[in-house]
């Protein structure tokens, strides 16, 4: 990280030095300089290209472009080309490429000038104000009689204007210079604009060519400036800020291929009605609310932020119609082609994608949309649009799982997983998204009586096959697919009973246990993090039940809580207590061990050494996945001891290790330091939360509540 500061500040240390000698060139006639031109704006050009230009350097390689000087017309017009600012683009730089506009002794040349109005153009949505091209408007429109930036200058007012540029005296103005100098496209394209705020004063109709209309930005020059703003610190954070989600997007930077969502525009606005287009805050948004007229095309509403919130404060059975009516027909064409066996459109694409980032808005699913998936599915290729098919079907309302399944899941799974089986990763991930959809949904339904059982209403019962469904599902996939080739699809799952396990709330969404044996299997994981994230569910599920109002046999199957029960018995001996795999009737099944083969090892391992035997062989101290960081708290531990107590580090007797009741108490008999068993082991669950495993932690703790109180905070490895 070090390194990364170093350069950026050499790199600015070198941009200053070249535009301080771009400086001192511009002001130096070419026959009185001792270093070449080009060499300078090259570098210049070199550094703006690969790193863009802060602000500082920015504004002074304006002002030299933006006045006559002794620079030679190619060396500015490279510079101007290669304006690439890192950050926002300061309002005074805007000041500074207005005020070298027009005609004068000190003004640059024509050229140069139409080269700064469209840069203007290109990074206006970038400017750190964006309210100062607004403030310029009069000096900008009067400069409308200059044929040689005449051009560029109406493509640019075509994209500023606002009802209240719109003036009579500039509707005259622009009419006169109209009727002087005929169809002029660029201005019949501001005529335009104009016409489409005030229709009724501007009877009749401009002639409208393709060049009416501004041009398509650099497709180039906007993709570096994008990988030069992912790249700049600065700009990710400014960037952020760039639109605030109360103003109209406009596909500039990223449109890199033709749209078949437009656009907002407000089409036959009156003197007295509000466009969107002239919102630009969020006070002049709450200001102007009721008076806002529909834009032309309410499709936009997929890509545009400001227009779905317009549609959600303000709805409308007019608005909702047009939406349904067009995605209807455009819709019903995919799936006709879809279904014939021919390769849908290029736009499907993009409407699938505008609609999810809609629905990730309103977070409900249209009707139409709904319809349309239910049929697309039958014929989808599992391949095509998968992200966005995914994300729209994981807003699926809450509904009977069968229905759902039928209609849906059931199609998205064998689409999904006909194309690789390794897709299972997909499908867990997908239903933890639906269920956290239907759990939001359940949890606004009206709560059944007090005390009512548990999946007693029809929604806990629709979550409850839901978390059924991927219970099965996740057992099956876990015996199925081999280790060391399954850590996302064990991930996957964990995610999802994470949330089962942290979303319980009575009378709204019941406590749904996994299965016991998909929870042993997990524990058996041969991951470390695997065992403290189960750890860390089996832990949230009995924080729930603490939390349960009581008595639980009012809520739940007594056969529920006594499987819950066994697990953390299993559990509490497993990692706690030498018990592991220990079998008692109606307490503890020992983790599905049969007897007889933990019988059967425990000799095994009596044979190797009087000190084996199976009941402490998972421990935490010597547990094979725990014990290099248990013996790691042990030496810690050790060493805070041995200061504490004043022994000398050289001559204390040491533990060799592995932990034990026993063996802590000859170590305390040869002169080593004195611990608990417990304490060590409540060290050990503290060491492994600070590293990322808390879910052993948690479950203790939960378990044993007592456990707490086994551990000096002065002592702490």
């Amino acid at each position: 990280m070090m390194a990364s500061f170093t350069d950026a500040e050499e790199r600015s240390e070198n941009i200053r030095d070249l535009v301080d000698a771009l400086e001192r060139a511009s002001v130096t006639p070419t026959k009185q300089r001792t270093v070449k031109v080009s060499t300078i704006v090259d570098a210049i050009c070199r550094h703006a290209f690969d790193h863009g230009l802060d602000q500082d350097a920015l504004r002074r390689v304006v002002q030299v472009a933006s006045r006559k000087t002794e620079l030679d017309q190619t060396s500015v017009t490279t510079l101007i080309k290669n304006l690439y600012p890192s950050q926002q683009v300061p309002a005074h730089v805007v000041v500074t490429v207005v005020g070298g506009l027009g005609q004068g002794k000190g003004k640059p040349s024509p050229g140069t000038q139409n080269g700064l109005v469209k840069w203007l153009t290109m990074v206006r949505d970038i400017i750190e104000h964006h309210a100062i091209l607004s403030r310029m408007y009069r000096v900008l429109f009067n400069m409308l009689d200059m044929i040689s930036i005449r051009t560029s200058l109406c493509h640019l007012l075509s994209l500023i204007t606002r009802r209240k540029h719109v003036q009579p005296f500039r509707i005259q103005q622009l009419l006169a210079l109209s009727r002087g100098l005929g169809n002029e496209p660029a201005l019949q394209g501001l005529l335009r604009v104009y016409r489409d705020y005030y229709p009724d004063i501007m009877i009749g109709s401009t002639s409208i060519t393709r060049n009416s209309f501004p041009p398509q930005l650099d497709p180039e020059w906007q993709i570096r400036l994008i990988v030069i703003k992912e790249t700049s610190i600065a700009a990710r954070a400014l960037n952020s800020e760039q639109h605030n989600g109360f103003r109209v997007a406009r596909k500039g930077a990223k449109r890199g291929r033709a749209s078949l969502i437009p656009d907002v525009h407000t089409f036959h606005a009156n003197e007295t009605s509000v466009t969107l287009e002239e919102i630009d805050s969020v006070e002049d948004f709450v200001d102007k609310l009721d008076r806002i007229e529909l834009p032309g095309q309410l499709i936009s509403i997929l890509t545009d932020p400001l227009l779905q919130k317009f549609v959600a404060l303000k709805p409308s059975v007019i608005a909702t119609t047009r939406i349904q009516l067009w995605l209807s027909a455009f819709l019903e064409d995919e799936y006709k082609t879809a279904k014939s066996g021919n390769p849908t459109s290029t736009f499907l694409s993009e409407i699938l994608d505008g609609l999810l980032e809609q629905t990730q808005y309103t977070k409900v699913l249209l009707p139409v949309v709904s319809d349309f998936l239910s049929e697309y599915l039958r014929v989808w290729d599992g391949i095509s649009d998968v992200d966005a098919i995914l994300g729209l079907l994981s807003f699926v309302s809450l509904q009977n799982f069968k229905d759902a399944h039928n209609t849906y899941f059931s199609k998205v799974e064998q689409a999904v997983v006909t194309q690789n089986p390794q897709n299972y990763e997909r499908i867990i991930p997908f239903y933890t998204d639906v269920l956290r959809q239907w759990m939001n949904e359940a949890s606004s339904k009206q709560p059944p009586p007090q005390n009512q059982f548990a999946l007693s209403t029809g929604s806990q019962k629709m979550v409850n096959d839901l978390v059924t469904h991927v219970t099965n599902m996740s057992l099956s996939l876990i015996i199925s697919v081999p280790q060391g080739s399954h850590l996302s699809l064990v991930s996957s799952i964990l995610s999802f009973y994470e949330l089962v396990s942290s979303s319980s709330k009575p009378n709204h969404i019941p406590i749904m246990l996994p299965s016991l044996y998909l929870t042993y299997l997990l524990v058996q994981d041969t991951s470390t993090t695997t065992l403290s994230r189960i750890c860390g569910v089996i832990g949230n599920y009995k924080n729930a039940f603490d939390k349960h109002p009581v008595p639980i046999k009012d809520y739940y199957d007594p056969g529920m809580t006594n499987i819950f029960n066994w697990c953390l018995r299993d559990m509490f001996h497993l990692l706690w207590i030498p018990r592991a795999l220990s079998f008692t009737t109606g307490k503890c099944i020992g983790m599905y061990c049969d007897p007889q083969l933990r019988h059967a090892l425990n000799i095994y391992l009596g044979d190797l050494g009087r000190d084996y035997s199976i009941g402490p062989s998972f421990g935490i101290a010597v547990n094979p996945w725990l014990s290099s960081l248990s013996a790691i708290t042990w030496m810690e531990l050790e060493e805070v001891e041995v200061r504490k107590q004043g022994l000398d580090s050289d001559t204390v007797a040491r533990h060799q290790g592995p932990i034990s009741r026993l063996s802590l108490a000859a170590l305390e008999k040869d002169g080593g330091i004195t611990v608990g068993l417990d304490e060590y082991k409540v060290n050990v669950l503290l060491y492994l939360a600070k590293r990322g495993h808390g879910g052993i932690k948690e479950l203790m703790f939960a378990t044993a509540s007592d456990l707490k109180k086994a551990v000096n905070p002065t002592r702490q490895a």
